[in-house]
């Protein structure tokens, strides 16, 4: 499968990390850090598809931030496990690739809304995990990255339920009558 430059980008660093050795994790953390990592490449990859696929300007907005969010967060992600000797993922487990690769087969509308169906529950699923990071793991630089991310997480959650939920496209505009013309209906 063909990744986009940023998710290969991503993959690269998280591959360089790999060879470092691991101090032994609560399996709490270790648990936690392998969903944080699952989660923004998916992420990342989709918000990817969305800027060249989506059809509404609205997902594509959507799509253009998940990308700034993720590459971030699999940024901060990464010196986390750098600082600690940990060690994330080769690369996202399968069954994520297979969605992109299902997301990547479809179009317009068809897309959009697998799309916002994606994000929304992969969104909440990382909300639950994230919250439970920051309040019940044992690394303190793997609770503090959570509590930093819960935010950006949220705010994915409300863009979409404030209104990229229904997200139809643009309707063309209603033709308008010539300059110097009117609608009027003649009088009998």
């Amino acid at each position: 499968m063909r990744f986009i430059r940023s998710t290969a980008s991503a993959l690269f660093l998280a591959a360089s990390l790999v060879g470092t050795s691991a101090w032994a994790l609560k399996s709490v953390d270790q648990q936690f850090l392998t969903e944080a990592f699952d989660h923004s490449m998916e992420q990342l990859a989709i918000g990817e598809l969305a800027t060249r696929q989506g059809k509404s300007d609205q997902v594509k907005k959507m799509g253009a931030q998940i990308v700034t969010d993720e590459t971030a967060a699999l940024k901060k992600l990464s010196k986390v496990a750098e600082k600690n000797g940990l060690t994330l993922p080769k690369a996202p487990p399968a069954q994520d690739m297979a969605t992109v690769s299902r997301l990547t087969k479809l179009e317009g509308k068809q897309f959009d809304d697998a799309f916002l169906a994606q994000v929304r529950a992969r969104d909440n699923h990382a909300l639950t995990a994230f919250q439970q990071e920051s309040k019940n793991g044992k690394n303190d630089d793997l609770k503090t990255y959570a509590s930093e991310e819960l935010p950006v997480i949220r705010g994915q959650l409300d863009q979409l339920k404030s209104g990229v939920t229904n997200v139809q496209p643009k309707p063309a505009p209603k033709a308008q009558p010539p300059r110097g013309t009117t609608n009027k209906q003649p009088s009998r």
